[in-house]
């Protein structure tokens, strides 16, 4: 309950109900709200809270963290910035940089904590092959929960700013993948298997390599179906 409570929190952070900064309703309200026991709410804000969602300040409440932005801008349009097919190419280009050394710091410097709010991050994404969900804020969860271990919030500021972009291009290519062979979304789920099992033996180069190949065939994943051999995208085989 817990887990499915976290999620519901996190989406009504990420829609921009709750905005930066926005102070965020007691245990005991959200107990009433989700008709939930005070110790469910009490675990799913523990967990908002290790992944810096949200700040608590002593004798106040919980704060939703001041980095987090909200997907619209304020006249309601959407805050992402991705105009064209190029922008999307560019974005993954900047994406397999920035998150191949996000996941490199991440083995090297990750916390328990930090691997277990990883390691739970992944759980949810697998859950929702099985669910009604597309799996797009399970999926940002989870890359966020990779910068965050780094250990240097720079990281974090950076994956927060292109969030509304990332959140575009990820639920386009999950609505499509939802059309596509099962083997598909199979290879999602192993792909965030295999960064995690790198993170969790603080092999650093594995674990860059890892999420560089998991960038580049979602690129191709979108833009060509499947991952093509021939591919120029297709530059190194999966890392085992």
């Amino acid at each position: 309950m817990s887990d499915v409570l976290y999620v519901d929190l996190l989406q009504e952070i990420n829609s921009g109900k709750y905005g930066a900064g926005t102070r965020l309703p007691s245990e005991a309200e959200f107990s009433s709200q989700f008709g939930v026991s005070r110790p469910i709410v009490r675990e799913a804000l523990g967990r908002l809270r290790d992944e810096g969602v949200i700040r608590s300040k002593k004798g106040s409440g919980s704060y939703v963290a001041a980095v987090e932005r909200p997907d619209a801008a304020p006249n309601g349009a959407p805050a992402y910035t991705v105009s064209s097919i190029s922008d999307v190419q560019k974005l993954y280009q900047f994406r397999i940089s920035l998150e191949g050394e996000t996941a490199f710091l991440a083995a090297q410097n990750r916390t328990d904590e930090q691997l277990e709010a990883i390691a739970r991050a992944a759980d949810d994404l697998e859950r929702t092959m099985h669910s009604s969900s597309d799996g797009t804020t399970e999926d940002i969860v989870f890359h966020r929960a990779i910068a965050i271990a780094t250990g240097n919030t720079f990281f974090v500021d950076v994956l927060d700013r292109i969030a509304p972009d990332m959140r575009f291009i990820v639920q386009l290519a999950r609505t499509l993948l939802r059309g596509r062979p099962v083997k598909n979304i199979e290879a999602v789920q192993k792909e965030h298997s295999l960064v995690l099992e790198a993170i969790h033996r603080r092999d650093a180069g594995a674990a860059r390599e890892r999420m560089q190949f998991h960038i580049r065939t979602a690129q191709a994943r979108l833009f060509f179906g499947e991952t093509p051999e021939g591919s120029a995208l297709w530059q190194q085989s999966p890392p085992v």
